[in-house]
């Protein structure tokens, strides 16, 4: 298999496998769009669209001293912005070097273009998702296409570069299967599925929901959260990577009578009392 796609391919599904058992991203209901927003907030992404008549630039990445911006051709269709979208994620994501990146007709056999295409195929398209929805769910493949919004032409070739990799001696097959199953005839891609399942599951497996992942998102969304739900926070080690994944969020522990609870709150959602009171008041009805 291409050693470029193997690379760009494992980079991306650790960071979005990741993501993913953190925020038990159901596999059958997961879109694109909940790993981009997630990244782009995290790391204060400007999304805006543009026009060129030509429609020659499809995105742009620009990076200066007000941050980082990606930007798409508006009047493209759905399915190929999402694309784009997703492409620019790429250069962030990937760390590419530089400051301005364009998605370009002209400059499609670029290294860093090909890479971001890589990588956009795959987070619209996961492997552990194509085979949920595929062997697991018998999906047809106009209903994959929909539900992920992809293009016809992005979902034939992420099925062949996905296959491709499993069978590369028989990349013939692999391109049979797929005709077949575009057809309506999914017996053949089934197959394929069957024999690679175990690997693909055992690599998304690979991937436990963090600890400081899960604090951070529970408090961004409620304020606060105690060791009731995660255990883990009675480990005062943890509370120095807890406290350093935002400025907002403090962690503490209270005791009675032998038992204890350590917590963590958003200090703008809570003042220092009212999140020791919450903290008492779960300690008393324990």
């Amino acid at each position: 298999m291409n050693e470029l796609y193997t690379r760009v391919s494992s980079t991306t599904k650790r960071a979005l496998y990741q993501f993913m058992k953190d925020h038990e991203i159901s596999l059958l209901n997961y879109h694109f769009d909940y790993f981009f927003q997630f990244c782009i907030q995290e790391n204060n992404i400007q999304v805006l669209s543009h026009h060129f008549s030509n429609h020659k630039i499809e995105g742009l990445t620009v990076v200066d001293g007000l941050g980082t911006s990606f930007s798409y051709e508006r009047d493209n269709p759905k399915v190929k912005q999402n694309f784009t979208l997703c492409h620019e994620l790429g250069h962030f994501i990937l760390k590419h070097d530089g400051s301005y990146f364009t998605e370009s007709i002209d400059n499609q056999e670029n290294l860093v273009e090909r890479e971001a295409d890589i990588f956009s195929a795959v987070v619209l398209m996961p492997d552990i998702v194509l085979l949920s929805k595929i062997y697991y769910s018998c999906d047809t493949f106009h209903q994959v296409q929909n539900s992920l919004e992809v293009s016809k032409q992005a979902l034939f070739y992420r099925l062949s570069d996905f296959l491709r990799e499993y069978y590369s001696d028989n990349e013939g097959e692999a391109t049979q299967a797929i005709e077949s199953y575009i057809e309506g005839k999914n017996s053949f891609i089934f197959h394929l599925f069957h024999d690679i399942r175990e690997q693909i599951i055992e690599e998304f497996n690979q991937f436990k929901p963090s600890l400081i992942n899960q604090v951070k998102q529970k408090v961004r969304k409620v304020g606060f959260t105690t060791s009731l739900e995660y255990p883990d926070l009675l480990n005062q080690d943890n509370w120095k990577a807890i406290k350093a994944s935002s400025i907002n969020i403090k962690t503490w522990l209270v005791y009675n009578k032998g038992k204890s609870i350590a917590y963590v709150w958003d200090k703008e959602k809570f003042s220092d009392e009212e999140a020791r009171n919450k903290a008492e008041l779960q300690l008393l009805l324990m």
